[in-house]
């Protein structure tokens, strides 16, 4: 990690210049926003099967203007979470920081999100049937501690870069370890994106490194893309490997309907002396098909099916039928 003081000696020496710009005439304001996902689902698994309904996430925030680029956020996340083999909701703050952004760079610091999730987000579009791949597999923390900063190299070239405790929103414990990620955004063209990430945290040799690359088609007529990812020693455990791919895609059958796709594979490898891939109950096939129905502005609602097809014969096919909602205002 000795690459972390001269990252941001340069997110400073960056920033300082773009702050002391004067920002004119400017009304300071603020809002709040919202956000809820809720479901009913019914689960299948062998000859067991389940119903329940659930809201799996409630954000609740404000974003206020100091300027015409300074600005703040704080937001509260009400989530669920398996502790002890049951599932209880809690309460944590997700994001409070401070920014400045004069379209061209940004510079944020304080819980902040990770850039790569907000990205996937984008080209999916529906985190509130299923996180990214890269985001449910843990491979990635959704939001973090610590400072970043995103740059526009011309007209088709984002940059960002960002250093976090690594430890994710949920765990402040001070141990001296930081994550360098960095990633790039590519439109080369009218409708295509081009997205790839890197990251590194941990001592050399043990140190954990996270990689993904993404193309997407994002059209009026349809979305498709591809991604591959994968993370080398995991929890900074050296040859604790696992990658996958994800291949998804999105059809509008007018304004406000439109059926989606995802396929996701996820494989682990086999460490020294063990028998199974040590990831061996969460490798396998991810399927998602549904219909996605917008009955108003930021309604959305959408029956949906998702699948398990686990690589471990000790496990039994997973299917869920699920009628999945998101609100926000």
């Amino acid at each position: 990690m000795k690459i972390l003081p001269v990252a941001l000696s340069i997110l400073m020496l960056t920033a300082v210049p773009a702050l002391a710009q004067d920002s004119g005439d400017f009304k300071p304001s603020g809002k709040f926003f919202g956000l809820l996902f809720t479901n009913y689902h019914t689960t299948f698994s062998g000859s067991d099967n389940s119903s329940a309904f659930e809201v799996t996430r409630s954000y609740f925030g404000y974003d206020f203007s100091f300027s015409k680029e300074i600005s703040s956020r704080i937001m509260y996340d009400g989530t669920t979470e398996v502790i002890n083999g049951k599932t209880i909701y809690s309460g944590y703050l997700r994001n409070a920081y401070l920014q400045y952004d004069n379209g061209r760079f940004l510079l944020r610091g304080g819980l902040i999100g990770a850039e790569q999730i907000s990205m996937m987000d984008k080209i999916w579009g529906y985190r509130f049937v299923t996180k990214p791949p890269i985001d449910y597999s843990g491979m990635i923390q959704a939001a973090d501690l610590g400072v970043m900063t995103k740059v526009s190299a011309g007209e088709f070239l984002e940059i960002d870069l960002a250093v976090t405790n690594g430890r994710g929103f949920k765990d402040i414990t001070s141990n001296g370890t930081y994550r360098l990620s960095t990633g790039f955004t590519l439109t080369p063209a009218d409708n295509i994106m081009v997205r790839g990430f890197y990251d590194m945290m941990g001592p050399s040799g043990s140190m954990q490194r996270t990689a993904s690359i993404t193309a997407a088609w994002m059209g009026p007529k349809f979305n498709a893309g591809a991604e591959y990812f994968r993370q080398d020693n995991a929890a900074i455990t050296e040859g604790r490997d696992y990658s996958g791919i994800s291949i998804f895609t999105r059809i509008p059958l007018s304004d406000r309907v439109r059926l989606f796709a995802r396929y996701d594979m996820i494989s682990s490898v086999t460490m020294e002396g063990d028998e199974d891939p040590w990831n061996i109950n969460k490798d396998g096939s991810y399927i998602f098909a549904g219909i996605d129905f917008s009955p108003a502005k930021n309604v959305r609602i959408s029956p949906n099916f998702t699948g398990y097809l686990p690589v471990s014969a000790d496990n039994d096919m997973v299917s869920t039928i699920g009628l999945n909602i998101e609100a926000r205002f």
